[in-house]
């Protein structure tokens, strides 16, 4: 069962348009729409005190360019105007408890041209973490179209980095033993565009309609994919951003890795790495969702990152005690 209030439910806490948190190594700046997009919602700092006081996780170069798990995207398998940047515009609001290490953003199923309800819950939580909770109730299932799937997009926008490879535990091609996977997004394919997306080993393609208005988003690599739901990279001052999740690949939904090189080039090295959320076919009423931990802290070994992942899984998956 969802820890959120439904995704109609207004939460706890006081709506700003931006607040501080601080907890263990970490201070995150949040904030909701009101400025979109010249400024975006979701975190739009993101510090570790302990191991780079100074070094924010993204970008900070431009207005609009710093931004970490940003609702960027919903996207359907045909062509829509709706496919590019609707969560960035129309109200979001920002609800915080003062005083308190959860941070909830709010998008009303009217204030959608998807008429889609969600919230995006994010709690600060030390060392070095920020967990984050999507849950989402579609109003208009017709509006995805025929094809029925709903891609739901976040970006993180990152400052320098010393590697732009997602690194990820998976097979690069069919019949392989699982491995690390340095992922770099190469081009290729014909609907490539800067970048492009990595699957679950069980996951099909997605199809969508030729005239679509936005396939960068949508197409994914036949090969390599990935088998555990997390990956890392490595930035600049021996930082490490690590994204985990609590579900690869369901028969209802799945989550897709996405890699976009925009700003990397001789002169800089600041990627998006991003994830997409996919439902396989959206019915109206229903509620959607899923679970993910962010962590950013110093780099140790690609072995301390899958331990990260190993024991936040452990933790979701541990029975939970009940009241006598």
């Amino acid at each position: 069962m969802s820890t959120l209030p439904a995704a109609r439910a207004t939460p706890p806490g006081e709506r700003v348009e931006a607040v501080t948190v601080r907890r263990g190594d970490l201070v995150v700046d949040f904030r909701d729409n009101a400025q979109s997009p010249a400024l975006l919602s979701g975190i739009q700092s993101l510090r570790n005190l302990r191991h780079a006081a100074n070094f924010d996780a993204y970008d900070p170069d431009g207005r609009g360019s710093s931004a970490g798990l940003n609702f960027e995207h919903i996207i359907s398998g045909r062509s829509d105007e709706a496919n590019r940047f609707s969560p960035r515009h129309g109200p979001y609001a920002c609800y915080h408890v003062p005083d308190s290490d959860t941070v909830t953003l709010v998008r009303l199923a009217d204030d959608s041209p998807w008429k889609m309800a969600s919230t995006m819950r994010y709690t600060v939580v030390a060392p070095h973490y920020v967990d984050f909770e999507f849950r989402c109730i579609p109003q208009d299932a017709a509006r995805f179209g025929p094809r029925g799937y709903g891609i739901f997009f976040w970006a993180n926008y990152m400052n320098q980095v010393s590697d732009v490879a997602l690194n990820f535990r998976g097979v690069a091609r069919p019949g392989e033993s699982e491995s690390w996977i340095a992922a770099t997004a190469p081009p290729g394919h014909p609907d490539y565009i800067g970048g492009g997306t990595y699957r679950h080993v069980d996951a099909p393609a997605l199809e969508y309609d030729e005239n679509h208005n936005f396939k960068l988003n949508v197409w994914s690599y036949d090969q390599p994919r990935y088998a555990r739901p997390f990956y890392y990279g490595r930035a600049d001052h021996d930082m490490a951003l690590t994204l985990m999740f609590d579900r690869g690949y369901t028969d209802v939904d799945e989550i897709r890795f996405s890699l976009f090189k925009f700003k990397v080039n001789d002169e800089q090295r600041k990627p998006a790495w991003d994830f997409q959320y996919v439902i396989h076919q959206v019915a109206a009423g229903r509620e959607y969702g899923f679970r993910g931990r962010l962590a950013w802290t110093r780099f140790v070994s690609p072995t301390e990152c899958r331990r990260e992942y190993d024991a936040w899984a452990a933790c979701l998956n541990a029975p939970q005690k009940t009241s006598q």
